[in-house]
């Protein structure tokens, strides 16, 4: 390997060093992901709490903010990837603080929809502004056609991924 590496280099070439048949060629990429979505997460939760919000709150608000509509439980958990168990707890937390609704479900009397308030969306704008800012600062030193081909690379990573093959 040719000059420093990063962190992914260093853990190849260990398991080279342990098990020269064990490929580490695909942590050449997932790896990275994996490392870089720690990574920028733990430094965007850092933004999140200068601006006294909690990641489970942002994710809440910002999705509710994003479809500008209500939204039932099981959606937010669907789209948020999280159980929803775990959900429920955020929910009750937001409608504790004011900060959404629950308003019941005329169709489904045991559904619920979940509403962004006004305190919710006046929270939110300026924490979006703040990670929005924070993100580009993790992309600027990547030209404009770089940050293209990468967005591209990754959708169809995501893709195939999200599609389970």
């Amino acid at each position: 390997m040719a000059g420093p590496g990063d962190y992914i280099d260093t853990v190849q070439e260990q398991w080279r060093r342990i098990d020269p048949d064990i490929s580490s060629a695909p942590a050449a990429v997932v790896g990275r992901i994996r490392r870089l979505a720690h990574l920028i997460q733990r430094q965007s939760d850092g933004v999140l709490a200068k601006c006294g919000i909690s990641r489970d709150e942002f994710d809440i608000l910002a999705l509710l903010t994003r479809t500008g509509r209500p939204m039932t439980p099981s959606e937010l958990s669907g789209d948020l990837i999280t159980s929803a168990a775990g959900t429920t707890k955020r929910i009750s937390k937001l409608v504790d603080a004011g900060l959404v609704t629950r308003e019941r479900n005329p169709r489904d009397g045991r559904g619920a929809f979940i509403q962004l308030t006004g305190a919710g969306r006046d929270l939110i704008l300026p924490v979006l502004r703040s990670v929005s800012e924070y993100e580009a600062s993790v992309i600027e030193f990547l030209s404009d056609q770089e940050r293209e081909d990468m967005a591209k690379l990754l959708r169809s990573l995501l893709m195939r991924v999200e599609a389970g093959t």
